[in-house]
């Protein structure tokens, strides 16, 4: 019998079995590592999935651990080619570069530094200290302390004994500078480390022309304590939020009390700050949340407080599924859906369906959302808020229960017949098929389009919150009203229904809604509030035309508001608009922008305005901004105190958000052809001081 004919082209290489371990990866544009668990576009070339190994620290901790037999050859070639490479390096004429010993060892283990770096360092201190030099040794112990806090793994940092090689090997040619001891290391040095990032945190504030805006928002941090998170963003740079402070939440169970303390705390906070701030966005899902807005709009009077948009509309799929009890005058206010224990048990359902199909990264938005809600009737935080995308999964889920090679794709051959879960093989198979008949059922499916419809306008909502800047400040209220439309519109839902989730939806845009966004919605040339009712566009008319105090003012502030709607009316009625507010329209260019550069004609009011738009949609969610910067709070929380853990990350969030922000600039810089004077900066941001 002849053989079979050879495949044509070259063989896989077994290279990426060290990669992933999806078959067929190099007809994949990018997959996940199977050591970091980190996304990877690698463009089916297998020269990107190496050289991401080669700065993958999982991976190379596990060559570092592993038997030479076991190291593969790639690997060692790699090392190989980049040790020569190091070689032709040059070093300076009057510098001797002595070669470190080569061992056998080092050829397959991790990527050691740089050799000149490491030689030239102790012989370039030793000329310094020949020639008479003063080293400021204080200042070369910051800079050390400053890499480590920076640069080093924190579970190594806060590790009793941690060694240093390659920083003893530099200063070792140096004896009139020794490292720093863990003590010194963890509490004088990161004292002054963490004083020196402030000076630039408050530099970088100062150093904007528009105010700063303040957000809070919740974690749950250990075993269940729920920590505020402060943080403060430019617009002009609000990809880049800087880090706080972080306090322990207080719940005394007494919602008054809870709001006199989140105001003062706030407040503590907003006093600290040295540049001017426009106001603060807060969570809006809590029972004192309101009162304590109140509070501070009375402490100052010249901010913005609102609620955080992407708190609200979870906060709405949250009573969906388990209305809360509350207490006091909400009580009489709270909203029952009547289909919500029919949504619940089918939820219960879904979850079970769950089971069979594929796995689903969870969706951003829920990135940091408070977890710490009460658990009504076995429905869990995540399970209430992630059932929108179940539901579109469950509508594809009868082809997946029929594939024959569903029991290979949930069993490993060494498992003994059970799951991940503890389930058995057999009593998986029956659920199964009870499970194909249930999603068989009509009524299943009737249920199964009936919530997907009353939850897909909400899930719309919440994915244009995707950035920061996706929805603007002047879309809050629209987003609302559009919102209760379209429930109002689902054919399938009745009256009742209807009814209930248009007053659910009028209950969180209560709680979100703030002055900002109303007058935002006035002072958008393209909106213009249009949709307002007209005693409420009426008295905020009166609101903004009464911001200052002197008459000269408000006369002038009245001329311009005239002017400006009649310029912006033209603007929206003329079909020869110009290119500016074309951009404008478009959302290419920001209402903040806008008013930025084209709003010098109307000085008074540009003040104002800037005020108003520097104000974010939402809070800006900590726990992933800490995350990007590769701190893990939790671990942290184990091995430090909260001051030393809250030192860690402000030093470590907040060094890389400096510097990605310079590198960046300023979203207004070089805004239009006439740019406001010197002295109308000032006025935009001095007007912001209380």
């Amino acid at each position: 019998m002849a053989a079979p004919p050879r495949p044509r082209g070259r063989p896989p290489s077994r290279a990426w079995l060290f990669f992933t371990p999806v078959t067929e990866p190099q007809k994949l544009e990018s997959t996940t590592c199977r050591h970091c668990n980190q996304l990877v576009l690698y463009r089916k070339k297998w020269a990107i999935a190496r050289a991401h190994l080669m700065k993958c620290d999982q991976f190379l901790q596990l060559m570092d651990s592993s038997t030479p037999s076991d190291v593969p050859e790639w690997y060692l070639a790699e090392i190989k080619r980049r040790q020569l490479k190091l070689k032709r390096i040059k070093a300076p004429k009057d510098l001797k570069v002595p070669q470190p010993p080569q061992t056998e060892t080092t050829t397959f283990k991790v990527i050691q530094p740089v050799p000149v770096a490491v030689a030239a360092m102790p012989t370039v201190m030793q000329n310094v200290a020949e020639n008479g030099v003063k080293v400021d040794v204080k200042k070369v112990e910051e800079n050390v302390a400053m890499h480590l806090f920076t640069t080093m793994q924190m579970e190594k940092l806060l590790e009793e004994n941690f060694e240093l090689p390659f920083l003893m090997e530099i200063f070792g040619g140096y004896p009139e500078f020794k490292l720093p001891t863990k003590e010194k290391l963890m509490t004088e040095l990161l004292d002054q480390c963490c004083e020196n990032v402030k000076v630039r945190v408050d530099g970088f504030f100062k150093s904007g022309v528009v105010p700063v805006s303040l957000t809070v928002d919740f974690d749950i941090i250990g075993e269940g304590d729920a920590v505020v998170n402060y943080m403060a963003a430019l617009a002009s740079s609000e990809k880049y939020p800087m880090y706080l402070e972080s306090v322990q939440a207080q719940n005394s169970g007494d919602a008054e009390a809870n709001a006199e303390w989140a105001a003062r705390d706030v407040a503590r906070v907003l006093e600290k700050l040295t540049c001017p701030v426009a106001g603060c966005v807060m969570p809006c899902s809590t029972m004192d949340s309101r009162q304590t807005r109140q509070l501070l709009e009375k402490e100052f009077p010249s901010m913005h407080f609102h609620g955080c948009m992407r708190d609200g509309l979870l906060s709405f799929i949250q009573q969906l599924f388990s209305p809360s009890v509350r207490a006091g005058p909400d009580r009489k206010r709270a909203v029952t859906v009547p289909f919500f224990q029919d949504l619940q048990q089918f939820a219960l359902q879904c979850k079970d369906l769950s089971f069979f199909l594929p796995r689903q990264e969870t969706p951003w938005y829920l990135d940091g959302c408070l977890s710490c809600t009460n658990n009504m009737l076995h429905v869990t935080a995540r399970r209430r808020l992630t059932v929108e995308e179940a539901y579109v999964a469950v509508l594809q889920a009868e082809p997946f229960l029929d594939v024959d090679s569903v029991m290979n794709q949930l069993f490993s051959s060494g498992s003994n017949g059970m799951d991940s879960d503890g389930h058995h093989a057999v009593n998986v198979a029956h659920l199964q098929t009870q499970l194909v008949k249930m999603v068989r059922s009509p009524q299943f499916v009737e249920k199964l389009r009936k919530y997907l419809e009353v939850l897909r306008p909400v899930h719309t909502v919440l994915f244009a919150l995707r950035d920061e800047s996706s929805l603007l400040l002047s879309e809050v209220y629209s987003s609302f009203s559009r919102l209760s439309r379209q429930f109002a519109s689902i054919t399938i839902l009745l009256s009742d229904e209807k009814a209930s989730l248009q007053a659910l939806v009028r209950q969180q845009q209560e709680r979100v809604l703030g002055p900002a966004h109303v007058l935002a919605y006035l002072l958008d040339p393209v909106l213009l509030g249009e949709d307002l009712p007209m005693d409420t566009k009426t008295d905020m008319e009166q609101k903004l035309l009464t911001s200052f105090g002197a008459d000269a003012d408000k006369e002038a502030l009245y001329t311009q508001y005239a002017d400006y709607k009649k310029f912006a009316l033209n603007q929206k009625a003329n079909k020869s608009e110009t290119l500016g507010f074309r951009r404008l329209k478009e959302r290419k260019k920001s209402p903040l922008q806008f008013w930025f550069s084209d709003g010098a004609k109307w000085p008074v009011l540009q003040a104002i305005a800037c005020r108003i738009f520097v104000m974010p949609v939402c809070a800006i969610s900590s726990p992933r901004v800490v995350l990007d910067a590769w701190v893990s709070r939790s671990l942290i929380g184990k091995k430090a105190d909260m001051l030393t853990s809250e030192k860690l990350t402000y030093i470590r969030v907040n060094t890389r958000q400096l510097d990605r922000a310079t590198v960046a600039g300023s979203s207004l810089d070089g805004m239009g052809q006439n740019p406001p004077s010197g002295s109308s900066v000032n006025d935009i941001t001095a007007s912001m001081i209380v």
